[in-house]
């Protein structure tokens, strides 16, 4: 009586270790499914999205005055990538501490804004810039590549990126200002 009990034991934890691996399996096709198209290889395997420790992905757009600005011809200093749109109430409320960092730091370090140009209005980014009194370059993804290549769904989403153009932190919503501080000097101490 007392083996029959045991090999039930076992039949169950063994049923519970085999539904537990296919949940598992389930969940990591599901996320990989749930990627961008556009971080997908040609073999159909899923890309690493940009993340810490990972090369920061070359872009170029252009800026709300019309000039070209590309992530490699920064190079040898370390930037920080905001991701937004204008009528976003996140992005509003992080705005405003961007503007100060880019005050106090923006000697050392590049503040760029991206916005989700598809999503938004060029009136409704120019207000944005002017309402904030934005002073650090402003580019627009009017196709949305960028925001595809970097995988950015929410925003804002921040990149923290070193001087040697390896990303560092990759922060998803509103960032305190405490945490936006640490972030900067983190990329400062990278050096």
């Amino acid at each position: 009586m007392k083996r029959q009990q045991t090999l039930a034991g076992l039949v169950v934890l063994v049923l519970i270790a085999v539904i537990g691996y296919l949940f598992a399996e389930k969940q990591q096709s599901s996320a990989q499914s749930a990627m961008p198209a556009v971080s997908r290889q040609a073999t159909g395997q899923a890309a690493a999205l940009p993340l810490a420790g990972h090369m920061a992905p070359n872009f170029t757009l252009t800026d709300l005055q019309g000039r070209t600005v590309s992530l490699l011809s920064l190079r040898g200093r370390p930037v920080v990538i905001n991701f937004f749109a204008s009528w976003c109430p996140p992005c509003k409320m992080e705005t405003p501490d961007l503007v100060n960092m880019y005050q106090q730091y923006g000697e050392k370090v590049q503040f760029l804004a991206v916005n989700m140009a598809p999503d938004d209005t060029l009136s409704g980014v120019q207000e944005y810039v002017r309402a904030f009194g934005v002073p650090y370059p402003v580019l627009l993804d009017s196709s949305g590549a960028v925001e595809a290549t970097y995988g950015v769904i929410d925003i804002p989403t921040s990149f923290f990126i070193d001087s040697k153009g390896v990303i560092m932190s990759r922060v998803v919503g509103f960032m305190p200002p405490v945490m936006m501080r640490a972030k900067v000097a983190q990329l400062l101490g990278s050096g």
